[in-house]
């Protein structure tokens, strides 16, 4: 018999973190606790690796999509466009202070 309680497939932190979000990015950051609490309610928060928590609490509905569609790989793929993204603004942004 298991007397744990659904949120206990995730940490505290995690928790706090992904209400945190929803409730500074209502209406659409309320899917992250959401989705948290499906997963959890199903039984399948206990085969999510720290990335793909992480990856669903600070990209939100993206993370969600890309965690639901392509698990751990899909995390690392959204990241890595996360940061050829950050990186591409960087190097517009440092051309344009250039032309100026």
């Amino acid at each position: 018999m298991d007397t744990g309680s659904l949120t206990d497939q995730y940490s505290v932190i995690v928790w706090i973190a992904a209400i945190l979000v929803g409730i500074l990015t209502i209406p659409v950051g309320l899917l992250v606790p959401a989705y948290f609490y499906i997963k959890a309610d199903r039984g399948e928060g206990r085969t999510q690796s720290a990335l793909e928590v992480w990856t669903v609490i600070l990209v939100g509905i993206f993370g969600i999509a890309a965690v639901e569609l392509g698990g751990r790989k899909g995390a690392k793929i959204l990241w890595g466009l996360i940061v050829a993204l950050f990186a591409l603004v960087i190097v517009g942004g440092i051309a344009v202070v250039g032309l100026l």
